[in-house]
């Protein structure tokens, strides 16, 4: 969001419960969006959209919402932004 200017930059971030199986958390900004093929690397290790980023973040976020039985996705915002979901189970099965 650092291209827009300060009034302009929201960062949304919001919990609920999908049905009685999932917790749902969404974070969502109002910055430039995802670049068009953008989508399908952001889970990549070290491929990143920020200069001087490492892009090990979401591919790490990836990692544990997995190995916790949840998943991660991203989807663009109307009118600009990107919306990050996690969605992980309400009870996990014992090992």
């Amino acid at each position: 969001m650092s291209d827009r200017a300060l009034p302009e930059r929201r960062l949304r971030i919001a919990a609920s419960q999908d049905g009685r199986d999932a917790i749902v958390l969404a974070v969502a900004d109002s910055g430039t969006g995802l670049a068009p093929g953008a989508r399908e690397h952001l889970f990549d290790a070290f491929w990143t959209t920020k200069e001087g980023g490492m892009g090990l973040g979401l591919t790490i976020s990836q990692t544990i919402v997995e190995a916790n039985g949840g998943q991660i996705s991203a989807a663009p915002v109307p009118g600009g932004g990107t919306v990050f979901e996690v969605r992980l189970p309400r009870h996990m099965e014992a090992a």
